[in-house]
């Protein structure tokens, strides 16, 4: 168990207010209990159950589109991951759907391609701020 930590000095008003805002904000959530009898707390996942989870995280849009636009270009998963600093195995497990990728491939991924990554206020009204 860990071990408990005690304060050794008196709070400071800014130290006070941090935490009774935090409270207050942590008051209004329903408890464990409330959210198990609700039926809307169904517990931990177990390992399959976060693995069928995970394996949904390309079908988020951005992972769609970059999907597509590899798609696009006819050449191997291989060609486009060597040509934009993707490694391969990585590139092609997210293609098939088996993993999601981080901003930082997607950045990468979208260079090669010639994609913008803005975000959706920006390209939904082809706005560019800033």
């Amino acid at each position: 168990m860990p071990e408990r930590i005690t304060r050794n000095r008196k709070l400071t008003a800014q130290e006070a207010a941090c935490l009774r805002e935090a409270r207050a904000e942590f008051s209004t959530r329903p408890s464990q209990a409330e959210l198990i009898e609700s039926g809307e707390y169904v517990g931990p996942m177990s390992i399959e159950e976060y693995l069928t989870w995970r394996k949904g995280a390309g079908d988020q849009p951005l992972a769609r589109q970059l999907q597509a636009a590899i798609a696009a270009t006819g050449q191997s998963t291989h060609a486009v991951a060597r040509a934009s600093g993707v490694a391969a195995p990585v590139l092609q497990r997210f293609v098939k759907g088996e993993r999601g990728i981080t901003l930082e491939t997607a950045g990468r991924l979208a260079a090669y391609l010639g994609l913008a990554l803005l975000p959706a206020t920006q390209r939904d009204t082809g706005k560019n701020e800033g």
